[in-house]
């Protein structure tokens, strides 16, 4: 399986699906590889642990959020939630504001102090990638977007399972195994579930 994952000169004009797709693999991979090195070098430009980092990404991307939309959106628990929002608050990331119209609820946001940092590192990024994108078809972009939206949802769903599976810390090599092995089957049950969850979020439908 992915006999052709170790080399970068594939050649996708080559027409044999087998070999795009296991291309398509490859560089998804490495991507994922960089993307993890540079989310890595910010969090440490930042002096914030990549859990932390992950969340304030959440808060750029998304904007304010309650503590309990930002736990649903990270994989954390509430309670992991409320410590790691007090660090982010005291090293200047985030803020605590209370709804005008609900003063019950109090959402999180990030400062023009990250904000600031935040644009200065990554306008950089973005100004390679306007460049590129300016000579790509716009249905290239569109399928790519809806490539990444359900590769990102498929990594939420598998994230959710595998976590549900994991051995206890101390566990040894056969008790890993055995979570390994109780995700695939769990995965293989829910296959055509997921199918139908997928090429929903493909089409735009959730």
């Amino acid at each position: 399986m992915y006999k052709y994952l170790v080399s970068k000169d594939i050649s996708l004009s080559s027409g044999k699906r087998e070999i795009a797709f296991e291309a398509m693999i490859a560089a998804i991979r490495e991507s994922q590889s960089a993307a993890d090195m540079m989310e890595e070098a910010y969090d440490n430009l930042l002096g914030i642990n990549r859990t932390d980092g992950r969340c304030l990404d959440i808060l750029q991307r998304l904007g304010p959020l309650t503590a309990g939309q930002l736990a649903k959106e990270s994989g954390l628990t509430t309670g992991a939630i409320t410590p790691l929002v007090d660090r982010l608050e005291a090293a200047g990331y985030v803020r605590r504001r209370r709804d005008t119209a609900d003063r019950r609820k109090v959402f999180v946001e990030i400062t023009e102090h990250a904000g600031k940092i935040g644009q200065l590192v990554y306008s950089g990024i973005a100004s390679f990638g306007e460049a590129e994108a300016a000579q790509m078809p716009i249905a290239d972009m569109e399928a790519i977007t809806r490539f990444l939206r359900t590769s990102a949802f498929l990594d939420r769903q598998m994230s959710a399972v595998l976590t549900a599976k994991r051995p206890s810390p101390s566990a040894g090599k056969k008790q890993r195994l055995n979570a390994a092995e109780a995700f695939a089957a769990e995965i293989k049950r829910e296959f055509a579930r997921l199918r139908e969850e997928i090429t929903a979020v493909w089409f735009g439908k959730r």
